[in-house]
């Protein structure tokens, strides 16, 4: 079975460290851990229009926790753009109302692209959205992708036509996505779009969520997920588990944080 350091990217002080403490003790004791975990909360917008607000949650509800994202992903992100690892091109898969990705730092020449179903396609200053089943990944001949592809080829400015450099993006984020998808055939859809080098930056707790609208092929081990990125030629760089309990080792069905850099060919 492939193995993957476990060793975090901040030390024990950071806000991600406390929050997971906040979870274990007070806060969320016991049973009131897994009832944070599972039902909805809070809609916190991070500059995000009300009516895409409304849409978004016509297909999902409000079963996600931005608040929760923010705290699980935003040391990681600082610490990969102190490192210059995050890139110029960053991906933003399964977006949302209210894209984690937003809280990157904004920087000259930083552009990014949120691909989600409920999305509306519009396009401000340095932010391309593209609505998209983003299983069709999978289907590049689709009409719906090739859509995509043009609307995201204007926004870079390239020519729609040219495959041979089709791995253009320095980051791909995908947070609370996985287990509603074909999760191998998504992942390795999107890889084709990273930059050797690039990386997958992947957030899931595996059977979370709404689980009428789970996919069969979903993410249900996080085994599985280290497995496919391995024989995909990844290398994971990171991996943590911000709300397991001090001193638990299983770790198939916990809530995990993965950074993934695609292994140059």
């Amino acid at each position: 079975m492939p193995t993957a350091p476990t060793s975090s990217l901040y030390d024990s002080r950071s806000p991600l460290e406390r929050f997971a403490q906040r979870l274990r003790s007070g806060l969320c004791r016991a049973g009131e851990t897994w009832k944070v975990w599972m039902q909805p909360r809070p809609r916190i917008s991070w500059d995000a229009s009300p009516a895409l607000c409304r849409t978004w949650q016509q297909c999902w509800g409000e079963s996600y926790g931005p608040e929760l994202k923010r705290w699980t992903l935003q040391p990681v992100f600082d610490e990969l753009d102190e490192q210059g690892k995050i890139g110029e091109l960053i991906v933003d898969i399964g977006s949302g109302a209210t894209p984690v990705t937003r809280l990157l730092r904004t920087e000259g020449g930083r552009r990014r692209i949120l691909v989600d179903i409920a999305s509306d396609n519009g396009r401000s200053g340095d932010e391309q959205r593209i609505r998209l089943d983003v299983e069709t990944v999978a289907n590049p001949a689709t009409l719906s992708f090739r859509k995509a592809l043009v609307r995201v080829c204007r926004f870079l400015q390239i020519d729609p036509k040219s495959q041979a450099d089709a791995g253009r993006a320095n980051t791909i984020v995908i947070s609370d996505l996985l287990n509603y998808v074909d999760f191998s055939s998504v992942l390795r859809g999107f890889a084709n779009f990273l930059k050797p080098g690039g990386r997958f930056i992947i957030s899931n707790l595996p059977m979370r969520g709404n689980e009428a609208l789970f996919c069969e092929r979903g993410l249900k081990d996080n085994h599985d997920l280290y497995r496919f990125l391995e024989e995909e030629r990844f290398e994971i760089e990171h991996k943590s588990f911000p709300c397991r309990a001090r001193g638990e080792t299983e770790e198939s069905h916990e809530f995990v944080v993965i950074v993934a850099r695609k292994r140059g060919t």
